[in-house]
């Protein structure tokens, strides 16, 4: 059990509030596994729950759970991701270090900690703000946004291949940053932005002159034409400040959250890549290859005869729309909760437990993750085939207990386990049949 030190060190970690002394390493093999961020689930949703008692008492809406749920799938997507390269993004900036480095900071020195803090959020400024420039960037990025609601759990909608494009811009630093504080620092970085995902503080006072703020956040979220392109500050809003791109938060005007061209689905995995889809399609209709090019390279507004990052004056004011929110059966809802909790349980397991397993087992277990959400966003969207997959998914997992037996260290037992997947098996089964028979009734009727 966590000892009440290491619980306000959690706590302060989602703050930047560290003591620079316990989170100097000297090697990638002396830093803590799992990384304070795997470490910080606990903690993220102890705030989202206060969050909402806050909400309420504000009389403020709170989370969607089915826009919630999402948003912490697309999290666990990126947590995939993280086991499956496991450093690899790094290794540019080890080599760099390693064979051309200019100057060794001493790894143990407070102003290393501090240069490396400083120069890892200017480093995310740009990370950011090409993310939101470069439309190959924004394909990855889009994921983030592409929630219409502003809480904390819209901190965790993350997309798989955003840091694929986000290693260069620390490699500056390599020349003279050892690779153990560019490390720490993203990882301190990324978590501060969490607790800025929200509506529930409204500002923080003088200090919004410096650091990035709930308040400065919800203006990056927002699809207002004045919110476009603002506020890319990871934790200090100096950045935006100093480059032009700050905007304050309008009194009075509503910000609609969102994408401009908001999908309309909550299906995590089909989040993640659809955008890619879409600049393939854009490319194609271009005429030339320099156009089709800069459907890749140029901002994602951009068309042939405007600006590089497009004309922001055919984006409306303010987003006149409803939200997305297809209305399911109170007893689906429940059910795609449940087995969401147990996908979260499983998802733990897999990440405290996963650098002992085979790479067949680490395959098998990311794909029955990935099966799970993607039901869930199908259970949520009233896809036709919906109850379907879960049928084949029930049927799949009882039949890897009987083979396999239980997962090492999962928190219930395999046969509670195997029961709850039986009964969810009937319940799929019975709905299945229930749409099944509605739709031919349905058609008969049309027919007559």
């Amino acid at each position: 059990m966590a000892s009440l030190k290491e619980i306000a060190n959690g706590f302060g970690s989602l703050f930047y509030l560290v003591n620079p002394y316990e989170s100097m390493y000297k090697t990638v093999e002396d830093m803590p596994h799992p990384n304070v961020v795997e470490k910080a689930g606990s903690y993220f949703f102890v705030l989202i729950v206060l969050e909402q008692l806050v909400l309420k008492w504000k009389g403020k809406p709170g989370i969607r759970l089915n826009d919630g749920l999402m948003s912490i799938a697309n999290g666990f997507i990126m947590g995939i991701k993280d086991v499956l390269i496991k450093g690899l993004l790094m290794q540019g900036y080890f080599y760099i270090y390693d064979h051309h480095r200019i100057y060794e900071l001493p790894w143990d020195s407070i102003w290393t900690w501090i240069i490396a803090a400083v120069g890892s959020d200017l480093a995310y400024y740009w990370i950011h703000r090409a993310a939101h420039e470069v439309n190959i960037l924004w394909a990855a990025h889009q994921v983030h946004h592409s929630s219409e609601e502003y809480n904390l759990t819209t901190a965790l909608r993350q997309s798989f291949m955003q840091a694929f494009g986000s290693w260069p811009f620390y490699l500056p630093m390599a020349f003279f940053v050892p690779p153990t504080h560019v490390i720490i620092h993203s990882q301190f970085n990324l978590l501060y932005q969490f607790w800025i995902h929200t509506e529930a503080v409204k500002t923080i006072g003088p200090l919004e002159h410096i650091l990035n703020t709930p308040q400065h956040h919800r203006v990056h979220h927002g699809s207002n034409r004045y919110c476009l392109d603002k506020n890319y500050a990871g934790v200090l809003i100096i950045w935006d400040r100093m480059f032009g791109t700050f905007e304050w938060e309008r009194p009075g005007e509503d910000i609609v959250y969102g994408l401009v061209d908001q999908p309309q689905y909550f299906s995590p995995m089909r989040h993640q890549i659809h955008y890619y889809v879409k600049i393939v399609e854009k490319a194609n209709t271009m005429d030339n290859w320099s156009d089709k090019l800069s459907a890749f390279l140029k901002g994602p507004g951009w068309f042939p005869g405007t600006p590089r990052l497009g004309d922001i004056m055919q984006v409306p004011e303010r987003q006149n729309r409803k939200k997305y929110d297809p209305k399911v059966p109170s007893w689906a809802t429940v059910y795609a909760a449940l087995h969401f909790l147990l996908l979260f349980m499983a998802y733990d397991n897999f990440i405290r437990f996963n650098v002992g397993m085979s790479q067949r087992t680490v395959t098998l277990v990311i794909g029955l993750l990935i099966w799970t959400l993607s039901n869930i966003g199908f259970i949520f969207d009233k896809r036709p085939w919906d109850w379907f997959s879960e049928i084949l998914r029930c049927s799949f997992i009882m039949a890897l207990q009987i083979y396999l037996g239980s997962l090492q260290g999962f928190q219930i037992p395999n046969e509670i386990v195997f029961w709850a997947f039986l009964a969810s098996w009937g319940i799929a089964s019975a709905a299945f049949l229930a749409k099944f028979i509605t739709l031919s009734t349905s058609n008969n009727i049309k027919k007559d």
